[in-house]
């Protein structure tokens, strides 16, 4: 389940409706995980947190060892079980 969450959004993202990757966050915003490459440099995808607050941070996002791994712009990095993400999908 985990490899075919990542699977759908590496495979889908050349379709015309944009999928990404949703979880809550202990903020009681959300994580996305974006398709958007972050730069040239690394093969890391855009991660954005949300924050009821107002005040959101981003980062890269990497899928490794049936996890994803997020290494934030603070320099923070944070691991998670790839299964706690739902695939989302505009309309």
């Amino acid at each position: 389940m985990k490899k075919l969450l990542i699977a759908l959004l590496l495979v889908c993202s050349a379709a015309n409706a944009e999928k990404w990757g949703e979880t809550r966050n202990g903020l009681g915003g959300k994580i996305l995980l974006l398709m958007t490459t972050c730069d040239a440099k690394t093969d890391g995808r855009v991660a954005i947190s949300t924050n009821p607050a107002g005040t959101n941070i981003s980062g890269c996002w990497f899928y490794f060892s049936d996890m994803v791994h997020i290494v934030w712009t603070d320099g923070t990095v944070s691991s998670y079980d790839a299964s706690v993400f739902a695939v989302k999908e505009s309309k």
